[in-house]
């Protein structure tokens, strides 16, 4: 049975704990506000950007680009973006089981290949069977940019030379400070407009000209995404630590207030077994 000296000690390192997460909560709150401003700056940009390409992409039918092109052969490419620390959730466990799920499906993603920006999604694949073609752990934040515009332009080499047919992205999707949602997309070839929308019909003129135009949009159209879905990661891992933490300081708050109860029941127990001791003394005399 724990003495109040064994509860003491408990009460201190809990209280230690709760300053903790207290203090990192505040962190990922001041992080989350500078990722979110990020993600909501280059959200509109992004969108414009990926209406234009499946707009030509929609309009230019009978003369492809060869990044348009569905290919049959070849092993299929997952860029998948996590966090290098922990401590936030199910922010990266979530995404990575989703992606199990995804990949464990019949024919939808052939002879997958694994591209990892994060130490968590590496964590989690090196143990499993699917090959990892490269990973990139903890990177410092002014890095990812050329990183990532160095990996997606490796890529695009290897879909050009046929041996990719597929390119995907895997993040999570940041909604809110509460909500990351995993998301999976195609990335090459590039998807046509999706069901519902509208193409832009109307007439164009190129200039210069029009493979020129998409030899240079397509790149970095492409290169945006991946920086797209790198500023949802970070922006979701900092939403998820700040959610945990919360959630963490309330519950060391609470077993505070239960140890400090059973602490003091303990110690009125004792003094009134000592003051019984003494009655009972005074009385045997």
């Amino acid at each position: 049975m724990a003495t109040l000296r064994d509860i003491r000690r408990r009460i201190t390192s809990v209280t230690s704990t709760q300053q903790i997460t207290r203090a990192m909560k505040m962190v990922s709150a001041a992080k989350l506000n500078r990722a979110q401003s990020a993600v909501k700056a280059a959200q509109p940009y992004a969108e414009r950007l990926l209406h234009l390409v499946s707009a030509l992409h929609g309009g230019l039918a009978g003369e492809d680009h060869p990044l348009f092109t569905s290919r049959e052969d070849g092993a299929s490419e997952v860029i998948l973006f996590t966090s290098d620390r922990g401590l936030c959730g199910g922010f990266n466990t979530n995404l990575c089981r989703n992606l199990v799920g995804i990949l464990e499906e019949e024919g939808r993603v052939r002879s997958p290949e694994l591209l990892i920006f994060g130490r968590r999604g590496n964590d989690f694949f090196k143990r499993r069977s699917y090959p990892i073609g490269k990973a990139h752990l903890n990177l410092p934040p002014a890095e990812y940019p050329d990183e990532i515009g160095a990996a997606i332009g490796e890529i695009m080499r290897r879909y050009l030379d046929g041996e990719l047919s597929r390119v995907f992205l895997a993040y999570n999707y940041f909604h809110n400070p509460i909500r990351q949602e995993p998301f999976f997309q195609q990335l090459l070839p590039i998807p046509p407009l999706e069901s519902g929308e509208i193409p832009d019909e109307r007439e164009m003129l190129f200039e210069p000209s029009r493979q020129e135009i998409l030899d240079f949009l397509l790149p970095a159209f492409l290169r945006n995404q991946g920086l797209l879905a790198h500023l949802n990661t970070t922006a979701g891992e900092h939403g998820a630590r700040m959610v945990a933490m919360e959630g963490a300081t309330k519950n060391a708050g609470e077993m505070i207030d239960h140890l400090t109860l059973t602490f003091n029941r303990m110690r009125q127990a004792v003094i009134t077994r000592e003051l019984i001791e003494i009655v009972n003394g005074a009385q045997a005399l």
